[in-house]
């Protein structure tokens, strides 16, 4: 994490940053991100991150514009891929939105259906969403 963000609140900015994300981890390492995601750990590859508050120590609390809340996760899009760091808060109503969206997508492709199903649920029972 650096000290200088780009935070993107827009709906277009923010489908952007999540969209770039799931381009990253999507395939092999989407398994790995949704047992993460389910046990409420972050989950990155490269330049990309998810983070839940857990992930974070007070030095990189203290980097953020605000403080990252139990009830929201972090997305983060780094350098090279973008000069200033974008990041992107989103309530877990919002990023299970955006996570059941892209394994469908991976579905769709031919991926391993009942697995990745199975991992989406307990990401929803993880993140406590009725």
């Amino acid at each position: 994490m650096s000290e200088e963000y780009q935070v993107i609140e827009n709906k277009d900015g923010v489908d952007e940053l999540v969209s770039t994300y799931f381009n990253f981890i999507n395939g092999r390492y989407l398994e790995d991100a949704l047992k993460n995601f389910a046990k409420r750990e972050g989950y990155g590859q490269e330049i990309v991150f998810v983070y839940f508050q857990s992930d974070l120590d007070d030095y990189d609390m203290a980097q953020l514009p605000k403080p990252l809340d139990q009830e929201h996760i972090l997305i983060e899009l780094g350098y090279p891929a973008v000069e200033t760091e974008q990041i992107a808060y989103l309530d877990f109503e919002t990023f299970y939105y955006y996570l059941e969206a892209s394994v469908r997508k991976e579905i769709e492709k031919g991926s391993e259906n009942a697995k990745l199903i199975g991992l989406l649920s307990e990401v929803r029972n993880g993140l406590q969403l009725g």
